[in-house]
């Protein structure tokens, strides 16, 4: 039966679509027990059906201008019975037969409670209505900030262009140059031809002459015709001179330029983040000079066990692997814990790409596994028969994979292989640097070499402990290494409890710590956007330092 009892509300949106066939069409008709719009067809079912026969169906109109939302007053347990009270602790309606299971609870009369609940939710809306358009004002805000963005980008390219073409012009016209003198060479030496070869092509025309004179008259000459000849032979031979010398074209040659990338990339200029004003840290290039090392922050990771991998994800925060700990946790330089992940197994070598994180196994099998920006964890890679060592992404995102053979594999972002490099060594480490370069450390107990490898496997440079202080290691001990977008490259060493940094083509490496910065045994090590590195420690100790 309809209810009696109508509880006054705001004005409630009435829907257009039939809510038993979804259709938009007639639908003219509202139940105000069921709360419902109905359409012509399910407005007939509905007053034929015996649960709803006797329900209050009226036309949606004037559902819209009561403004009231119709309460059942029938209590789901008991049939017949008017549920006239609340139970604030289970927070549910109930009936008088109800109210003995309620009696030890509080509870108030329904119209009071509905009241209440009418109060809190204007007093939500209210707050809704403000995150609302906070949020709205935030994402226009964001908007706005990545539009200016995006035109100074534009600026930036236009610039950029503009001195490539500047470049690009200065180059045609050193080959152009270059040509003009090549055809200045040319054009003097056919001058040179021609004053060297007149004369002989003269002399050479006379001969032929005189020697098919000579031939015609050496058969039957007369006396006279005879001693003619043999006096212009005495008087003309001598004249031919065939030893003079001529003027020879020099030699040419063409020393080939050396393409000088950094050179160029300074001609063109770098990209900077941040303004003059702005301050923030640049990552600016500073000289190793262990005296101006400063510890930014020290930390312990809470399960104080040996840091196996840092991974640097901004400025900020670092994702960091342990010793036998399936948690991979994510930390801000101050060592909160600001995420934990948990994991089917302990990660070993960590690489950022744009669209997640690429992890190695402690156990060396031939997966890769990846943590997606939901925290999904997928199989990236199975690189069968082989086994993964170390990871690293490139520049121009391709992934780099160690193994303990002479093989270093190439992958692209969907985990197929590209191609392979192959040297004389077995690889641990790795990490990549510009150019398609790698860095790689030689595998085992101890790490005897790290070999700058270019794209084609040749190894262009090759550290083997070599100092500035004049003494050479024998090796050293890491779990990882790292670079910084400068290509020098970072490696923590167990023993001596020193990273040392190896530039370019130095043969010498320099030392970042001393005594005072207090670092015991570091083993893994990152670079973050602000080329501050991140030291691991077996103890668990995570160091911060500013170069």
């Amino acid at each position: 039966m309809a209810s009696k009892l109508s509880i006054r509300k705001a004005q409630v949106h009435v829907p257009d679509t039939c809510a038993w066939c979804g259709s938009v069409q007639d639908v003219n008709w509202y139940c105000n027990d069921c709360q419902e719009a109905l359409c012509e067809k399910c407005k007939e079912i509905h007053q034929r059906a015996r649960r709803t026969r006797n329900d209050d169906v009226v036309a949606i109109k004037q559902a819209n201008k009561q403004g009231k939302v119709v309460l059942s007053e029938k209590c789901k347990i008991h049939p017949g019975k008017t549920c006239d009270l609340f139970c604030t602790e289970c927070n549910v309606a109930i009936c008088s037969m109800c109210f003995t299971k309620h009696k030890q609870h509080a509870f108030k009369h329904f119209d009071d409670e509905i009241n209440t609940q009418k109060h809190y939710m204007r007093e939500q809306l209210e707050t809704l209505k403000s995150k609302l358009d906070q949020f709205n004002e935030k994402l226009s805000h964001r908007r706005k900030k990545s539009k200016t963005f995006k035109k100074s980008v534009d600026i930036i390219c236009k610039d950029v262009k503009e001195r490539g073409t500047k470049l690009k012009a200065e180059i045609d016209s050193i080959v152009d140059n270059v040509l003009a003198e090549l055809s200045s060479l040319v054009a003097e030496e056919d001058k040179l031809l021609q004053q060297d070869c007149e004369h002989d092509d003269k002399s050479v025309k006379q001969i032929k002459q005189l020697i098919e004179e000579v031939e015609q008259q050496s058969e039957n000459p007369s006396s006279g015709t005879l001693f003619e000849l043999t006096r212009r032979l005495r008087t003309t031979i001598p004249l031919y001179d065939v030893t003079g010398t001529s003027v020879l074209p020099r030699p040419l040659s063409f020393e080939t330029g050396q393409i000088n990338t950094e050179q160029l990339k300074n001609m063109i200029g770098y990209v900077q983040t941040g303004s003059k004003n702005d301050s923030t840290s640049k990552y600016e290039k500073k000289e190793i000079n262990n005296q101006h090392v400063r510890k930014l922050t020290s930390f312990q990771t809470p399960p104080n066990k040996s840091i196996l991998s840092i991974c640097p994800i901004n400025d900020t925060y670092a994702w960091i692997s342990m010793f036998k700990c399936r948690d991979l946790l994510r930390v801000n330089k101050k060592g909160n814990v600001t995420e934990t992940v948990k994991l089917d197994f302990t990660p070993w070598s960590f690489a950022l790409t744009n669209s997640g994180l690429l992890m190695t196994l402690h156990d060396h099998s031939p997966l890769i596994h990846k943590l997606s920006e939901d925290r999904r964890v997928t199989t990236f890679a199975d690189i069968s028969p082989l086994k993964v060592n170390g990871i690293s992404v490139s520049d121009t995102d391709e992934v780099f994979v160690s193994t303990h053979t002479t093989t270093i594999l190439v992958l692209n972002m969907s985990g197929d292989r590209v191609r392979q490099l192959s040297c004389g060594q077995g690889w641990s480490g790795i990490v990549c640097l510009t150019r398609g370069n790698v860095a790689v450390t030689t595998w085992g107990d101890y790490c005897t070499e790290l070999n700058i490898v270019n794209e084609s496997g040749q190894i262009k440079h090759k550290w083997s402990g070599e100092l500035d202080t004049g003494q050479t290691l024998s090796g050293t001990i890491q779990n990882s290494i790292a670079c910084d977008k400068y290509d020098r490259v970072f490696v923590p060493d167990f023993n001596t409890h020193q990273v040392y940094v190896i530039s370019r083509n130095e043969k010498n490496a320099n030392c970042i710590l001393d005594e005072k910065h207090g670092v015991r045994h570091p083993v893994a090590v990152g670079v973050d956007w602000c080329g501050h590195v991140w030291i691991g420690c077996r103890d668990g100790t995570v160091h911060v330092m500013q170069l």
